[in-house]
C-alpha cells in the first residue's frame, strides 16, 4: 500500500553555505518520535509501545519513512539525508542545491522540508503530482512551507 508521488517541476535554491545548518535541523527531527510514521518493530526487547530507552534522544523502534532509526549516525551530511529520503539532487556550478527530483511513495518528506525551510530561498517551490492526478506545490516563504493546491481550468 501507499500513495505514489513524483515531482513534476522545481525551482529551488539552498546555498551551500546553509548545508550544515540544514543538516543539523534535519538531524534534530530524529528527536521527534511523535512525527515518525514509517513503522515500528520490536527488536532487542524494545518495541514502539515501550518508553524511549534511557539515555537515547530517539526511540530505536520508531523511524521516518524510508529512513533508518539512527539516520543522523548513518547520513553524514545534508545531501545524504535527502538521498536517504528518496530525492535525487542537482547542484549548480558553485555547489548550491537548485533542484530535487522524487518518484516514490509519499513518506516523511514534508517534515524534512519544513525543518529546512528557513534555509531555502524565498520564492522557491517544488511541484508534485500524485498517482491519482492530484497536483500541489510546496512554496517556500518566510522560512516556512506553504502547500498550494492546483486548480485546473479548461478553456
Amino acid at each position: 500500500m501507499g500513495y505514489f508521488v513524483n515531482t513534476t517541476d522545481c525551482n529551488l535554491f539552498v546555498s551551500k553555505d546553509n548545508f550544515d545548518a540544514a543538516y543539523k535541523a534535519m538531524c534534530a527531527l530524529n528527536d521527534r518520535d511523535d512525527l515518525k510514521h514509517g513503522g515500528s518493530y520490536g527488536g532487542d526487547g524494545v518495541d514502539a509501545d515501550s518508553p524511549r530507552p534511557e539515555g537515547m534522544t530517539y526511540h530505536p523502534a520508531k523511524w521516518f519513512s524510508w529512513m533508518p532509526a539512527n539516520y543522523p549516525e548513518v547520513c553524514k551530511d545534508f545531501q545524504s539525508i535527502l538521498k536517504e529520503i528518496g530525492f535525487d539532487c542537482e547542484f549548480d556550478a558553485e555547489g548550491n542545491l537548485v533542484r530535487v527530483i522524487y518518484d516514490n511513495k509519499i513518506g516523511s518528506e514534508g517534515h524534512f522540508f519544513e525543518a529546512i525551510a528557513p534555509f531555502i530561498k524565498d520564492g522557491s517551490w517544488i511541484e508534485w503530482r500524485g498517482e491519482d492526478g492530484a497536483e500541489w506545490r510546496w512554496f517556500f516563504t518566510g522560512g516556512t512551507v506553504v502547500e498550494q493546491s492546483a486548480t485546473k481550468i479548461w478553456s
